[in-house]
């Protein structure tokens, strides 16, 4: 049960990170748009602007969770090197509890401010603010299995082991 959870997970975060590579493409080939309109035909695209801001707010929501698995975020290197080894995972275990706790925060404040804006149109597009706003619980939400993920099975170990496997192959 244990590891189809865990490998549920992993597969999670990986479609969120590619989810937000896509992104990543869509707000560039929209901030492209922008600039083609407004400096080649002279009349800019009002549309595309808001919605390349509303993309990269998607982005960054959904890739948070690969963040935090591939130990992309801030990390505690120089504090967890001077400790003992038992420490070290006293001071993961915190930090991953502040974290959980932020995403928390995020997804109780990030509900209630998209329910509270859902009847805000976002100009130009005339669909709900609430859409771009639900990026923020739902990213938090997405994100908490990348955290439990890095802490219990930390990717340092990972590539650790499969280094050590390709080095018995070469």
């Amino acid at each position: 049960m244990r590891k189809i959870a865990v490998n549920a997970a992993e597969r999670l975060i990986a479609l969120t990170h590619n989810l937000a590579a896509v992104l990543l493409a869509v707000a560039a080939l929209l901030v492209f748009w922008q600039v083609v309109t407004r400096f080649l035909l002279g009349d800019a695209a009002a549309w595309s602007e808001v919605l390349a801001r509303g993309v990269v707010i998607w982005m960054v929501f959904l890739v948070a969770g690969a963040g935090f698995r591939l130990s992309a975020m801030i990390p505690l290197e120089f504090v967890r090197s001077v400790l003992p080894d038992t420490l070290q995972r006293v001071v993961g275990f915190v930090v991953m509890a502040l974290i959980l706790v932020f995403l928390g925060v995020l997804i109780w404040f990030g509900t209630a401010m998209a329910i509270r804006v859902s009847t805000q149109q976002v100009a130009m597009l005339g669909v709900p603010i609430s859409w771009f706003y639900a990026a923020i619980p739902l990213g938090a939400a997405l994100a908490v299995p990348g955290v439990l993920l890095e802490f219990f099975r930390p990717i340092d170990e990972l590539r650790d082991a499969a280094a050590a496997r390709d080095e018995t192959f070469e």
